[in-house]
């Protein structure tokens, strides 16, 4: 048997929960769309690492090689949510703790190909240090190791949980090697 008093009890309880449940929901969407960011910006890096391992060497100009791993990089962040910019784009030679070769990852001071987003894609810092010469031959010595960073940065729809996250991934990777033919 119900009693009337009852009723008002059920709308306070509710008054109460409401606020908490929702909170929580709009976490879980707010941190799922941060997740999903981090993913496609770490995936972006590997595809663009992956690239970069196998074609940098081979091609006759280093520059174009690093373009082409930028546009593998885009075709990878074509992926990301509406609330997601790109910031930077490194192509670099990698020293043994997979940073830039003299340098950080915020600043690269030798051998690496800087790229900055303008709005709609990235474009070339003709002032960044390019690599030249790239060691790809086994005969002559270890070798390189070539690394891509990328920056994104992540707006949260609401500010509940601040306004923006900066995102930051670099993957490295060894260059493949030559067939011993072109490295005599």
């Amino acid at each position: 048997m119900r009693i009337r008093a009852d009723r008002g009890a059920v709308l306070v309880e509710a008054v109460f929960i409401f606020p908490v449940v929702f909170f929580v929901c709009l976490a879980i969407f707010e941190y799922g769309l941060l997740f999903a960011a981090q993913s496609t910006t770490q995936s972006a890096t590997r595809d663009g690492a992956r690239f970069a391992s196998a074609n940098f060497a081979v091609s006759g100009s280093n520059q174009a090689a690093a373009d082409q791993v930028k546009d593998a990089v885009l075709d990878d962040l074509n992926g990301r949510t509406g609330f997601d910019t790109p910031v930077q784009l490194l192509v670099y030679k990698a020293d043994d703790n997979g940073n830039p070769v003299g340098g950080t990852l915020s600043s690269c001071t030798s051998s690496c190909y800087h790229y900055t987003w303008n709005g709609t894609t990235f474009v070339y810092d003709m002032a960044s240090p390019q690599w030249t010469n790239p060691q790809a031959c086994t005969n002559k010595g270890s070798l390189d190791s070539i690394g891509v960073y990328l920056e994104v940065r992540h707006s949260f729809i609401t500010s509940a949980f601040g306004s923006s996250q900066m995102l930051k991934e670099h993957t490295v990777t060894r260059i493949e090697p030559l067939p011993l033919v072109q490295c005599a």
